[in-house]
């Protein structure tokens, strides 16, 4: 089982010091998860990249449905990959491409949609059959323009709280995968956005609790598909009750800046203190382990460490 750091393309390797490989095994860590982007990776990153997380467009509906927003074309990237279905694709297929010289054991993307006004909102207006519908007919398409219609390494989709792939049972993973139309692909299991679908989590320990609950319930074959679980907590139920909703009252690219604080109070990104955490792994028995620590509060490779030393060497 590998243990890998979450990083991205833009954060300074510097960060580790003039020995990357050693401070990181002086963690416990095999290298890094990395977010790439849509140009080619600095080759400084290569060497400790294993495995990488592909961007993810909010709303990328909005573009494939042909009702994109208003905006530039670099901000319409990062938001819906595009402004139009050839956009969108064409996209897709690139950030693939630029992260296949990485090597990467898998390429993590985010199975979900959210419609721009309803990112502070409690309610979602569309469902998720929809969006996995969507998201499938968009990923096949891009894939079926790479050598042989297969991805250049293992795609795994990711769950969210967001509608599309929620793993809280396994009827949106099997509706996905009858709708895939390629080989090479898997799940990445996130343990704290799995906890953000799940009400009234408080506490580190109701939030084990609850993942536990949902995987014990998964048969052989979705197990085998979680070949990543990014691991962390998020204990946010009482500001996912009270916080203040708010619909989309200003442009686009504002609000979705305004947005940002919301959706990291929601989604913590904590470390787990509690030995009991190891369970989850026990029963996903994933081949690696992502450790995510956007909310680390001493920095990440403290949080990295104290994680690691929960779990089995």
């Amino acid at each position: 089982m590998r243990h890998l750091l979450s990083y991205s393309v833009y954060q300074d390797m510097g960060f580790f010091g003039d020995d990357v490989q050693g401070t990181l095994s002086s963690v416990g860590c095999d290298g890094l998860e990395l977010l790439t982007s849509t140009s080619p990776v600095d080759p400084v990153y290569i060497p400790h990249t294993v495995s990488v997380h592909l961007p993810y467009a909010t709303d990328w509906m909005a573009a494939w449905q042909g009702r994109a927003y208003d905006m530039d074309p670099e901000s319409a990237v990062h938001i819906m990959y595009g402004r139009n279905r050839e956009e969108v694709v064409s996209n897709l297929v690139r950030m693939m491409e630029v992260a296949a010289p990485l090597s990467p054991v898998h390429g993590v993307l985010h199975a979900s949609n959210a419609d721009l006004p309803e990112i502070m909102m409690r309610r979602y207006t569309r469902d998720c059959r929809e969006v996995l519908r969507e998201f499938s007919e968009m990923v096949n398409t891009a894939v079926s323009m790479l050598p042989g219609g297969e991805p250049p390494f293992r795609l795994l989709f990711e769950n969210l709280w967001w509608p599309g792939l929620r793993l809280l049972d396994e009827s949106d993973y099997r509706y996905l995968g009858s709708r895939i139309e390629f080989d090479n692909w898997g799940v990445c299991l996130d343990t704290g956005h799995m906890m953000n679908c799940i009400p009234d989590i408080r506490t580190e320990a109701e939030g084990i609790d609850a993942v536990m609950d949902v995987v014990t319930g998964y048969g052989d074959d979705l197990v085998d598909r979680v070949h990543a679980v990014h691991f962390h907590y998020s204990a946010s139920g009482e500001y996912r009750a009270t916080f203040e909703e708010r619909p989309m009252d200003l442009p686009p690219l504002d609000f979705v800046s305004e947005a940002y604080g919301h959706v990291c109070t929601l989604d913590q990104h904590m470390p787990f203190t509690d030995p009991r955490c190891a369970e989850i792994l026990d029963v996903l028995r994933p081949d690696t382990v992502v450790h995510e620590m956007p909310g680390s509060v001493d920095g990440p490779l403290e949080d990295f460490g104290r994680q690691r030393a929960l779990l089995p060497p």
